[in-house]
């Protein structure tokens, strides 16, 4: 992203950032969301959900069990892809919540005591299941909170070249777009569809020029 010059332009076949944006401006515009888009509660929202008073959520496949676990519907709970395809084919992002390691100084005995537990934790104990996420053995089955997702090709994002690991978060830093950061850009399209102020290619044309001008300062 931080090599492509104006990333948020739309794209004919509505895939990319501004798909993703577009889907979250229109909801809001069409009134689909909650009356207050921009506050959030996410204890109360579990019961929520699970009660039917809440029909969807953008959440990671590891908040899945908690929305189960929040009342008496665990199985209308279900998790489904982003709604955009490329050439008809769905992709997802997949990536490890923690790592494990194995503390290069501990004794013999506590490295192979170490291993045993990682080993067990990953191949034997089941907690990709009882967490709704993907097993780490490629031999296992998806979990059923993940059926949906049997036809969608997961990929994971390629670490930055070692003379390239700080460019991204350089040039969304200097853009001021502050891509995961709360309450930033994505707060700007929420706040846009409910005033009207703003349409959503004003805020993307304006995000383009930052970037642009922030790709330009770190020769990108």
């Amino acid at each position: 992203m931080p090599h492509t010059k104006d990333p948020f332009a739309k794209n004919d076949d509505m895939t990319g950032p501004y798909a993703v944006y577009y889907v979250l401006y229109e909801a809001v515009k069409q009134g689909l969301t909650e009356d207050d888009p921009t506050t959030t509660d996410w204890e109360g929202s579990k019961p929520m959900i699970n009660n039917d008073q809440i029909g969807c959520m953008v959440l990671g496949s590891w908040a899945v069990s908690q929305m189960q676990a929040a009342g008496e519907h665990a199985d209308d709970i279900r998790y489904m892809s982003f709604p955009i395809s490329v050439d008809g084919k769905q992709y997802a992002t997949s990536g490890a919540d923690y790592s494990y390691g194995v503390n290069v100084n501990a004794s013999d005995d506590n490295k192979i005591a170490s291993m045993l537990y990682i080993k067990y934790l990953t191949e034997q104990s089941g907690f990709a299941y009882s967490q709704g996420g993907v097993p780490i053995l490629k031999s296992d089955e998806l979990p059923e909170t993940l059926s949906d997702f049997a036809d969608v090709t997961l990929v994971v994002d390629n670490p930055s070249p070692d003379d390239e690991a700080d460019l991204q978060s350089n040039v969304n830093n200097e853009s001021e777009v502050s891509l995961n950061a709360d309450n930033t850009h994505v707060a700007r399209v929420v706040e846009a569809a409910l005033n009207g102020d703003e349409t959503l290619d004003d805020i993307v044309a304006d995000w383009n020029e930052a970037w642009n001008a922030a790709e330009e300062k770190y020769g990108a």
